[in-house]
């Protein structure tokens, strides 16, 4: 039995088995409906319907009269009119496949009879054209389906002139030349029209797989160009930039669409039918509980919503915003607002982002390694010395500094220019490489970019050449794809207050157990931004890097040069404890009552010592001055000395502190002199002693309890505390000693070593290397060829792989053998990837560490997790 099911704000159908046979576009027309949004009133009819037709106009106009009769009493208009008719359009309405469908045909209805009744409200030219577009979709709609060769050859004519046809005279006298492919009489006839429309889908449907089950929405067309008080229109549920709860788009006036008129803020449409706009926005966002867009017609002062869909353009702040204003209003509670975002989107509100519009006519390349993400804009330098003295100049001057570093890879000496730099470009590496680490503790801006080749004076980059202090825009985004742009585009600025983020952390926090995020950092504004995102402490503070500012790096290569000269080493020393107690009094400061882990020094000493003719000159310079009978010859001598064949496996960690022990020595003291300095104040300070690259339990025992042969002695960690504490008069500080476990020789050994430390961190970075063979700084050159091959199904710098699992685990069963409450954390850059947090929750670690920046996305990775768990129990008890 043929049946139809009706629509509009007042009526629609619900029941679940009625609606399965609607497809995927009357399903969600009466989803509105349900809303009761003001839509243009039509009915579906189902495919088996469809199937029941005739194809005789008068025999199935008996049936379409009913419910085209609702559709005219709701519009005020008749089918058929030639004074003012109801137009009608035609949808197919697919179960599944929404690629391959045919699109819409509009205005059935506007027939040769009546095209000049609807020329008086629109105007005529508009009317002839819209009457040639509905004969030009009639034919685009039968050439789909079988046609003789003879009338298909008419048809394509037709539809070629009609094309044309951009007047009355024109397309009138098209239709009567054409009269043999439509007649005038079916051209003139509106039922005729929709009932032919109707089995030429159902043709079509029988033809094509993907749509043999498809169904017909049949919906009252409305016009914005219907004389005074009509307009077209499109608007957000919120503003998708900045998250503010207004509506936000534009209408245009006696318009039908947006293509030919000059739009006007949807703030300054009339008060009566912004009031309304707003209601329909709250009713969308209640339902769907994000920003929808809404496209939106007003016809002689009746508003109806034409279309509503996500706003896929939404930018993280307003998708934060959205969720924190319906958790208030309380459509939605805490849960769904973690559970509604991708952990990776956070980093939008981070780190600058592009302004897509200022790239539109820009050349581009794609492609390379993101290493730290968000956008950069600047003049390209292709060294420190030449960077940081335009960053000198520019500022002086009160001019533009916004620079980019590019050169091969980066050294140690090459942090203070990326930490003045906007971004840096560099063509060796990966991930886990020295640029990009740098950049992501520092919130710089990172591309590894191996296609590009440098020559003496310039950066070719596919087919440009790119000259130091030429403009170029890097746009590194966390999913997708890499871009270069060459030239100057415009970003817009990230800031974590007044974006929704930290009160969306405080949301997050409420869903953290035990298990927590730690920070990455070395400098007080970097402690400061990782207790601002509600970090649990400091992982890891890499104290070689509180030695690359330009105040300091020369008396640090003149301790390493030191060589025999004992006093001079510890003169050198005695001025850099100064610095590196007010560099630990600020941490321990910012993160009163948590733990801070500060890691002894670790860098090989050679990478502190200059790389650049201009670097080695100044510090000639300055050894000189200090000490006059050091040739140049001799000072150049000693820094080739410290030059090693594999330096990431040669004198570094703890190695240097069995060589050198007046370098772990100050360090050591420093902490403790900070953190009694901060005690006596009533600041507590948790200092956590990391002892690096640890081989075997009896260099962590020297380390920590001290050794003594014969005319040597290594001062115990132990013993510097009880000097300090002496000094300063006062009860103990708490505080531990561990290491971070890097070797597979340290992971076989956790159940000894773990006799003499606190606790571990795991060192990611240097534990893949040296578990797999691999070099984080070299992988990239194959790991493409790797991937091809489906020989590795991720980044392991960035995944951890399953053997460098296995470690983890090992070690953390072993340790806790000996120490059950050993305290167990990753600090690689592994430890903001929700793949890794997963693992290391498993595993039975406290927490993992990560940069600042990436502290808010693993703590929703984590919330998430928690959410997920707690609903599985739910779900267990009542199963």
């Amino acid at each position: 039995m043929k049946k139809y099911h009706a629509f509009s704000e007042n009526e629609y159908l619900d029941q679940p088995d009625g609606l399965d046979e609607l497809g995927s576009r009357g399903k969600r027309v009466m989803q509105l409906a349900s809303l009761g949004l003001p839509i243009a009133p039509g009915f579906v009819l189902s495919n088996q319907t469809i199937r029941e037709m005739s194809d005789d106009p008068q025999a199935e106009k008996s049936f379409l009269a009913e419910p085209i009769a609702k559709m005219e009493r709701i519009m005020g208009k008749r089918f058929d009119d030639p004074e003012n008719p109801l137009l009608i359009k035609v949808v197919e309405s697919p179960m599944l496949n929404m690629v391959n469908t045919f699109s819409t045909i509009h205005n059935i209805g506007l027939t040769g009879h009546s095209v000049e009744g609807f020329a008086k409200y629109v105007g005529e030219d508009f009317a002839y054209h819209e009457y040639a577009n509905v004969i030009r979709k009639m034919l685009q709609l039968e050439s789909l389906t079988d046609v003789p060769a003879a009338r298909r050859k008419r048809m394509d004519a037709f539809a070629k002139k009609l094309k044309n046809a951009r007047k009355k005279a024109s397309v009138t006298k098209c239709v009567e030349e054409f009269s043999d492919v439509y007649s005038p009489a079916f051209l003139g006839d509106a039922y005729a029209q929709l009932v032919w429309t109707i089995k030429e889908y159902l043709s079509l449907f029988t033809d094509r797989p993907t749509s043999e089950d498809s169904s017909l929405m049949i919906q009252a067309m409305v016009f914005g160009n219907f004389g005074q008080e009509s307009y077209f229109g499109s608007y957000f549920t919120h503003d998708i930039i900045t998250g503010e709860d207004k509506i936000s788009g534009e209408f245009f006036p006696e318009s039908f669409d947006d293509r030919k008129a000059e739009g006007k803020p949807v703030g300054k449409i009339k008060p009566a039918v912004r009031k309304e706009l707003e209601r329909i926005a709250d009713e969308l966002e209640k339902n769907f509980k994000e920003i929808r867009q809404v496209r939106f017609t007003v016809e002689s002062g009746k508003l109806w919503v034409i279309d509503q869909f996500g706003a896929t353009n939404r930018s993280t702040q307003a998708e934060i915003k959205t969720l924190l204003d319906l958790r208030k209003k309380g459509v939605i509670d805490g849960d769904y607002v973690i559970n509604a975002i991708k952990p990776g989107r956070l980093s939008e509100l981070l780190h600058p982002q592009l302004d897509l519009n200022s790239v539109k006519n820009l050349a581009k390349v794609e492609g390379g390694i993101a290493g730290a993400v968000g956008a950069a804009i600047g003049r390209v330098y292709f060294s420190t010395e030449a960077l940081v003295k335009e960053h000198r100049r520019a500022t002086h001057a009160g001019e533009e500094a916004n620079l980019i570093l590019a050169m091969p890879s980066t050294y140690a000496e090459d942090v203070k220019a990326i930490e003045v730099a906007r971004g840096v470009l560099s063509t060796e590496g990966g991930y886990a490489s020295h640029a990009p680490v740098v950049a992501r503790s520092l919130g710089k801006v990172a591309l590894v970019y191996p296609d590009a080749n440098f020559t003496k004076t310039a950066l070719k980059i596919g087919n440009r050449t790119v000259k130091e202090g030429d403009y170029i825009t890097l746009n590194v985004p966390y999913y997708d794809t890499p871009q270069i742009f060459f030239g100057k585009a415009s970003l817009t600025e990230p800031s974590p207050e007044g974006s929704g983020l930290l009160e969306l952390l405080d949301i997050i926090q409420e869903n953290i157990d035990e298990f927590d995020v730690e920070a990455n950092a070395d400098q007080p504004k970097d402690a400061e931004l990782a207790a601002m995102f509600k970090a649990a402490g400091i992982g890891l503070c890499r104290t070689e890097h509180m030695f690359f500012h330009e105040n300091r790096i020369d008396e640090f290569r003149a301790m390493i040069v030191a060589g025999g000269d004992q006093k001079g080493r510890e003169k050198a020393l005695e001025k850099l404890k100064k610095y590196q107690v007010s560099d630990f009094y600020s941490l321990f400061k910012i993160m009163a009552g948590k733990p801070v882990t500060i890691r002894l020094l670790d860098a090989p000493l050679h990478e502190f010592l200059p790389h650049t003719a201009d670097s080695m000159k100044s510090f000639v310079s300055f050894i000189r001055k200090r000490n006059p009978k050091l040739s140049e010859a001799e000072i150049r001598q000693r820094c080739d000395l410290l030059k090693e064949v594999n330096p990431m496996l040669g004198h570094r960690g703890v190695r240097i502190a069995i060589s050198y022990p007046e370098i772990y020595n100050m360090q050591v003291r420093a902490i403790f002199e900070a953190a009694y300095k901060l005690k006596k104040e009533g600041v507590e300070a948790i200092p956590e002693i990391m002892v690096p690259l640890v081989m075997s339990a009896n260099e962590i025992k020297t380390i920590r309890n001290g050794k003594q042969i014969e005319g040597k002695h290594i001062t115990g960690i132990r013993d510097i505390e009880s000097e300090v504490r002496k000094q300063f008069g006062t009860d103990p500080v708490h505080y531990r000693v561990g290491t971070m476990i890097e070797l597979p020789a340290a992971a076989l050994q956790a159940d000894r070593i773990a006799r003499y430390a606190d606790f571990f961190s795991f060192g990611t970075n240097d534990l893949t290397q040296t578990t797999n063979g691999l070099s984080r700084d070299d992988f990239n050159n194959f790991f493409s060829d790797y991937n091809e091959f489906d020989l590795l199904e991720s980044n392991p710098f960035k995944v951890l792989g399953e053997q460098v699992k296995e470690m983890i685990a090992l070690a953390a069963e072993r340790g806790r053998l000996t120490r059950p409450d050993l305290r167990l954390g990753l600090c690689g850059e592994h430890g903001a990837e929700p793949e890794n947090i997963q693992f290391t929750r498993r595993t039975g670690l406290d927490y993992v560490s990560c940069s600042p920046y990436g502290i808010p996305i693993a703590k929703l990775a984590i919330a998430q997790m928690n959410l997920a768990k707690k609903q599985a129990a739910t779900d267990a008890r009542s199963a």
